[in-house]
């Protein structure tokens, strides 16, 4: 018994296992102890700014962020398979995953060690990565081996073990763990989002003063309000692909971030929506050696075709990007330095708003609205329920009650819902919906300057919304004009409404 253990000891210690793969008539080898298995290509891959050429992106494998490497173009090989019918193989390396893309799969090889060929020499550059070859066929069969804890330098590993170890404990962290808000935005046909705090303002797109001073991807800057912000292109920043649809001008956003002591704005595509997330939903992502690492701190999966990678504001641009950018223009354009103490009053009182179009533009507390989703006309209403219920929502497990304001208000219906959004609020008993015509922009006003207005002064306004604005503020847009925003109380509305259900019963 023991002569024939050991004989399998023997055998087991002179042969290595491999599984191979093609790209198009190349054939190589991974060894299967980091093989973790074989899927095929993922129907959402999200890209990666500033990213490798040989990065195809981002996929969500079961809770696990995984980056696919193309090794066709990391190889400089030839490749015949089209994108969907091609193999990623799965490794795992140190409880680190990486994808590597193949045109197929070939066969499991068992391997003598006498027909393995270690390289001694170290080659320079992508090719490092093949460390040896397999001799098969008495030599007519060559495959060669690709080591891959040689193929790239994963920058945060620790985050990555420390997911795997807490996560059997995500789900009651997060019933202890505060919620976070982010501001999702699409620009080059990506999807990226800034979480609410280090936004300043959302504003459409004014007119964009040239700079003799303007630094790369720098378009220009616009006033505010008397304050000078730099704009910056969003995709040519990062490096992006145009999108095949340009978007109009009038469905853009400049983005105004607060980066210590200046604003800078990004010129976006468009803005989405809201999503709310815990700290522990958010995916750590294994990033390559490439520019700007650390401003990229997870991605975050709201729904199962939604990947938004979410960045970090105060690492987008360096100190020395923020001084050459902002450099000149206040001297240019002329600032009134504020007091530190005037400077603490004036944001003591000013606080972030949300306007959209109900008919009117009205506008409401950020704070009030956890979320804003995208209107769809699937949502299933169950019968018995008030004409103005359009339905419900599957919020992550939760169902909201969608509130069609139009219908509530008696107003016209809209024949085209492609810009509606639906804004998601909190109620005493329930999360409710409530559906929108559009989401214009994201303002900071002064709340000193909020008027209570008797209804004669805005009669059309009154009567659309049965007397429920109560108040309006004056500001300057973005390009100079004066806007009058109607200030909708979201909670009084909501307590309308729990009101009118709780009514239900005792009337019938």
């Amino acid at each position: 018994m023991d002569a024939v253990s050991g004989q399998k000891k023997l055998r087991t210690a002179s042969t290595q296992m491999f599984a191979s793969f093609r790209l198009s008539d190349t054939e190589l080898a991974v060894s299967i102890s980091s093989l973790q298995e074989v899927v095929n290509f993922p129907d959402k891959v999200s890209r990666v700014p500033l990213a490798p050429e040989y990065l195809t992106g981002l996929f969500n494998l079961r809770g696990i962020v995984v980056p696919i490497v193309d090794m066709a173009k990391l190889l400089d090989l030839p490749t015949t398979a089209g994108q969907d019918n091609k193999k990623v193989a799965i490794i795992n390396i140190h409880k680190v995953r990486i994808g590597l893309l193949f045109d197929a799969t070939s066969e499991m090889l068992n391997v003598s060690e006498d027909n393995i060929s270690w390289m001694d020499e170290k080659i320079e550059g992508p090719k490092s990565v093949v460390r040896g070859v397999l001799k098969l066929n008495g030599g007519d069969r060559i495959i060669e081996v690709i080591d891959p804890a040689l193929l790239i330098k994963i920058e945060n590993i620790p985050q990555i073990l420390e997911q795997a170890q807490t996560s059997e404990r995500t789900e009651v962290v997060k019933k202890k763990s505060k919620r976070s808000q982010c501001i999702s935005f699409k620009s080059g046909g990506l999807e990226f989002g800034l979480k609410i705090s280090g936004i300043s303002e959302i504003i459409k797109v004014p007119e964009i003063k040239r700079s003799v001073l303007a630094v790369d991807h720098c378009i220009g800057m616009v006033n505010l309000r008397g304050t000078i912000i730099p704009i910056l292109d969003f995709q040519m920043f990062l490096k992006l692909q145009k999108p095949e649809a340009v978007p109009e001008l009038e469905e853009r956003r400049i983005v105004i971030l607060k980066l210590d002591k200046v604003q800078v704005g990004f010129l976006v595509d468009c803005v989405d929506s809201i999503v709310t997330f815990f700290e522990e939903d958010i995916l750590p992502v294994p990033m390559f050696k490439q520019e700007k690492v650390e401003m990229m701190q997870g991605l975050v999966c709201p729904q199962p075709d939604l990947h938004i990678l979410l960045l970090k504001e105060t690492q987008i641009l360096s100190d020395q990007e923020i001084l050459a950018i902002t450099r000149g223009h206040q001297t240019l354009y002329g600032k009134k330095e504020e007091s530190a103490k005037e400077h603490q009053k004036r944001a003591s009182d000013r606080k972030p708003y949300l306007s959209f179009r109900l008919k009117h533009m009205l506008s409401t507390r950020l704070g009030a609205v956890d979320e804003i989703a995208k209107y769809t006309d699937d949502m299933v209403c169950p019968p018995g329920y008030p004409d103005y219920i359009a339905g419900m929502m599957n919020m992550r497990g939760e169902v909201v009650m969608v509130v069609d304001l139009r219908v509530f208000y008696g107003m016209t219906a809209l024949s085209d819902r492609s810009q509606s959004r639906v804004l998601i609020v909190k109620g005493e008993r329930a999360k409710y919906g409530l559906l929108v015509d559009e989401v214009d922009a994201i303002n900071t006003l002064d709340e000193g300057m909020k008027l209570r207005i008797p209804a004669v002064l805005t009669p059309q306004a009154n009567k659309d919304l049965q007397g429920d604005i109560k108040e309006v503020v004056e500001m300057n847009d973005a390009l100079g004009n004066k806007r009058t925003l109607m200030i909708f109380e979201v909670a009084e509305f909501v307590k309308k409404i729990e009101a009118q259900a709780a009514g239900v019963p005792a009337a019938s």
